[in-house]
C-alpha cells in the first residue's frame, strides 16, 4: 500500500476519535434542561345537562358545569361565581331548542320585556284566562306575576224545598238566605297584572290593577268564565312556597249561619227527625174531610 495512503488513513481515524471525545465531553457536561409546562387557567361554563325544548321553564337538573380554558371563552358564556348552582346563574324559559352538551347564554331565555311572555309561560295544557279585579279583589295591590293565589266565588243561591215538610223548610231556612261563597280554584299562578308579565324593578311600590291574568287548565277555564257570570271573584293571595290543598269538610259558607251549609242542611234535618220521631215519606189518603196518614216506608 502506498506509504501515503496509509498516513492518511491513520490521519483519519485519529480525527475521527477526537471527535468522539469532544462530542462525548460536550454532552457529559451539558445539563438537562427541565422545560416546566404551565397548566392553562380553567373555568365553569353553565352547558345544557340534557336536551332541552323550546319553551321550557328551565328546572333543577337541566343545567350543569362545564369546565372550560379561560383563553377560550366566548361572548355570553356564563361563568360560574364562586359556588354558584347552575339553578341560580340562570332561571326562566327557553326561546329556542339546546341540545345537550351545548352552552347556554342568557340570550337563549325569553326576554322579560320581549315577546308574548305570558303565551310563553304557559305550561303545556294550560291556558290563560283575565278576569277583572278592584283594590279588594286583589288583596289591595300586592299581587305581582307569579305569586299564586285561591279563587274564591261570591253567588246568590236559592234552594225550593218541595213538600210540606215543616222541618226540612226550617232547616233550609237557617241554612242558608240567599247568598253563598265558596272556593273554586285552588293554587293558581298569576301570570300577568293588567299587561305587565313581570315584576318591576319597583316591584315594592303597590300596583292596583285592573285585570289579572291566570294561568289554568282547559277545566279551571271553563269554571272560571262561568263563575264570572254567577257572581264576583276574590284572589286570595298565598303564601311563599303555600302549594297545600285546603282541608275542609264543607265547601260552601253561606250568609245565614256562615258555615258550611250543603251537607250539614241534610245532616241536621235527618238529626231533627230523627228526635222528633216525624215521618216525612208519609202517603196521605183524603177521604171527605179526613186525613189519614200511612208512613211508605
Amino acid at each position: 500500500m502506498n506509504k501515503n495512503v496509509i498516513i492518511v488513513l491513520i490521519g483519519a481515524v485519529i480525527v475521527a476519535v477526537l471527535m468522539a471525545v469532544l462530542v462525548q465531553m460536550m454532552l457529559g457536561d451539558k445539563k438537562e434542561e427541565v422545560v416546566a409546562v404551565k397548566e392553562e387557567p380553567k373555568s365553569e361554563i353553565l352547558i345544557a345537562a340534557k336536551d332541552l325544548g323550546i319553551g321550557r321553564e328551565l328546572r333543577e337538573g337541566d343545567l350543569k358545569w362545564q369546565t372550560w380554558p379561560k383563553n377560550n371563552l366566548f361572548a355570553g358564556a356564563i361563568v360560574r361565581k364562586e359556588s354558584q348552582s347552575p339553578e341560580e346563574a340562570l332561571e326562566g324559559r327557553l326561546r329556542r331548542d339546546v341540545a345537550e352538551g351545548e352552552p347556554v347564554m342568557a340570550s337563549y331565555m325569553l326576554g322579560q320585556t320581549k315577546g308574548n311572555l305570558v303565551a310563553a309561560s304557559l305550561e303545556p295544557g294550560q291556558r290563560a284566562v283575565s278576569i277583572q279585579v278592584s283594590a279588594t279583589t286583589m288583596v289591595a295591590g300586592f299581587l305581582a306575576p307569579g305569586d299564586f293565589v285561591d279563587v274564591i266565588l261570591t253567588y246568590q243561591q236559592s234552594v225550593t224545598v218541595e213538600g210540606d215538610d215543616p222541618l226540612l223548610k226550617e232547616v233550609v231556612r237557617q241554612g242558608l238566605n240567599r247568598t253563598a261563597v265558596e272556593t273554586i280554584l285552588e293554587n293558581v299562578k298569576v301570570l300577568a297584572v293588567d299587561q305587565s308579565a313581570q315584576r318591576s324593578a319597583e316591584e315594592e311600590r303597590i300596583k292596583v290593577g285592573k285585570t289579572v291574568t291566570l294561568a289554568l287548565d282547559v277545566e279551571e277555564t271553563e269554571k272560571i268564565v262561568l263563575a264570572q257570570q254567577m257572581g264576583a271573584l276574590t284572589l286570595v293571595l298565598r303564601g311563599v312556597g303555600d302549594d297545600a290543598p285546603i282541608q275542609r269538610k264543607w265547601p260552601i259558607t253561606s250568609d245565614a249561619r256562615l258555615v258550611n251549609a250543603d251537607d250539614e242542611i241534610l245532616a241536621e234535618y235527618q238529626k231533627l227527625k230523627n228526635e222528633s220521631g216525624i215521618q216525612t215519606n208519609n202517603v196521605r189518603i183524603y177521604s171527605g174531610g179526613a186525613v189519614q196518614v200511612v208512613p211508605s216506608n
